[in-house]
């Protein structure tokens, strides 16, 4: 990564780090599998259905394996970890090379850090060689991406053909209101809590009548998978709304392939 794109992402990047320390966020034996009484339990329990899911679906369109992963956005590479241990090669890449939760503090998940290559990369710039994955997984990140579109371009770039991304984790939104007031509200809660407004990677989230074309203008043929159906996303709306004023996010799982 250039020095000049470092320091773009360093203020970004310096307010993430403090608030994931502030809330208790770090590398651990196990992840994404943890204690009930864990603190971010409810989110590690949802980001472990999502990547037994994520994995099914690959190995469904890739076979059994071994196959060539690119974790981007790794973090701790909690998921690298999974993935090596069945049996898979994998890489990881990240802009946060903090020692409790950033591609550092993988060591503390893998007793030979030296079987995962890692490496500080942004996502629009990843530092491989053309179609030399056979699955780019972007778990919890593209809703970071300054430019979604360049981003997933790039992970198409080194993918090979029939090869797979897999976003998940990030939040979809239907309507863009949803979304910019959650970021609004986040803002605020930072600011509350920690004296400074959260500093963001990119626009916060995803928004669900732009995903067809975000995927496909750049080159992938775009399955989603858990977006609830028409009347069970009404009904929930309305909950939603009465509850709590607005929409919450869905997670879905989105796949894509690159069939040219």
């Amino acid at each position: 990564m250039t020095q000049e794109r470092r320091r773009e992402l360093q203020p970004a990047l310096e307010a993430y780090q403090r608030v994931r320390r502030e809330e208790g966020w770090q590398g651990e034996r196990g992840l994404p599998d943890v204690p009930a009484d864990h603190p971010h339990a409810a989110i590690w329990r949802r980001r472990a259905r999502h990547f037994a899911r994520a994995r099914s679906l690959a190995r469904k369109r890739l076979g059994r394996g071994p196959w060539r992963v690119l974790d981007v956005g790794a973090g701790c590479g909690w998921a690298s970890a999974r993935l090596l241990a069945d049996g898979h090669r994998v890489a990881a890449v990240d802009v946060n090379l903090d020692e409790q939760d950033g591609l550092l503090a993988a060591r503390a998940l893998i007793d030979d850090p030296s079987q995962l290559p890692r490496a500080e990369a942004d996502m629009e710039a990843l530092p491989l060689e053309p179609a030399s994955m056979d699955l780019v997984l972007a778990a919890g990140v593209l809703h970071h991406a300054a430019r979604p579109a360049r981003t997933l371009l790039e992970m198409r770039r080194v993918t090979r053909r029939g090869g797979l991304v897999a976003v998940l984790d990030s939040p979809v939104y239907r309507r863009a209101v949803d979304g910019e007031t959650m970021v609004a509200e986040r803002a605020e809660e930072h600011a509350r809590r920690y004296g400074f407004a959260a500093v963001p990677f990119g626009q916060g989230y995803l928004r669900w009548s732009e995903l067809p074309a975000l995927f496909e203008g750049a080159g992938w043929r775009l399955a989603v998978h858990g977006w609830p159906g028409r009347a069970r996303e009404i009904t929930r709306d309305l909950v939603e709304i009465a509850r709590w004023g607005r929409r919450t996010a869905r997670f879905p799982i989105l796949i894509g392939r690159r069939d040219g």
